[in-house]
């Protein structure tokens, strides 16, 4: 069985700071998901950041043909979110975590909307990755360190927690993450981490400062074929 899916983040849809730097969220929005829907990908990783309150009901219309999951960012609120959640499993009354499996795969959902993952969520987590499936982790702030100023200053808090628990899996795990507005690969033991560009505007990977350019943007498509996992990056260019 092959699934294919898209994973979104940090769209920040109707927040002001994006038109500060000339980024119109809501067309870069509308590129990625005309380019989602000319791929034949009928499923939608959201992965926190959507963007101000009364931008969410636009925003959820136009996943009306996809199926959809969400991981919330720290831009995100629940209660706000929840008049549009579906009727999927939902652990915890304000946070939002949860899981589902495939054949050879058990993908987990955390909420990092509070910037830290709290003691009940933790030890969800640790049951929950008691499985012999290969795991992906959906959480919106990256778990492994990245070595630029925005990881120093913006990093999940108790995030070595995770990591610690996710060191003595015995499989595989694949983190799926954004908030940096970035592109990242890197691995540690077992662990492999994703970050993915923004649909917004991007940060560069700067050790000293936040630098912030508006020339791309992107999203990430994910495929797992029986117990194989492949995944590419999908950007466009902005000429200015």
């Amino acid at each position: 069985m092959i699934k294919k899916f898209a994973y979104i983040t940090d769209v920040h849809l109707g927040e002001q700071f994006p038109k500060t730097v000339a980024v119109d969220a809501r067309k870069n929005w509308e590129k990625v998901l005309k380019d989602i829907s000319k791929r034949g990908i009928t499923q939608i990783v959201i992965g926190g950041d959507i963007g101000e309150r009364d931008s969410l009901s636009w925003f959820f219309k136009s996943l009306e043909p996809y199926d959809w999951f969400i991981s919330l960012g720290n831009h995100d609120s629940f209660s706000t979110i929840f008049p549009y959640w579906k009727e999927q499993q939902v652990v915890g009354i304000d946070t939002p975590f949860y899981s589902i499996e495939t054949d050879f795969f058990k993908c987990i959902f955390l909420d990092s909307s509070k910037e830290i993952v709290d003691d009940d969520q933790l030890d969800w987590f640790r049951k929950e990755s008691i499985t012999s499936k290969k795991i992906l982790l959906f959480v919106h702030h990256p778990i492994l360190s990245v070595p630029t100023f925005t990881d120093k200053k913006f990093f999940l808090e108790g995030r070595e927690n995770i990591l610690s628990v996710l060191h003595q899996i015995p499989n595989e795990v694949f983190i799926f993450s954004g908030h940096y507005h970035m592109e990242d690969d890197r691995f540690d033991k077992n662990v492999r981490q994703y970050i993915t560009p923004s649909v917004s505007y991007q940060v560069e990977k700067d050790p000293d400062s936040v630098k912030i350019h508006n020339n791309s943007f992107g999203y990430r498509i994910i495929e797992l074929q029986k117990d194989q996992l492949f995944t590419e990056l999908v950007l466009f260019k902005i000429n200015m």
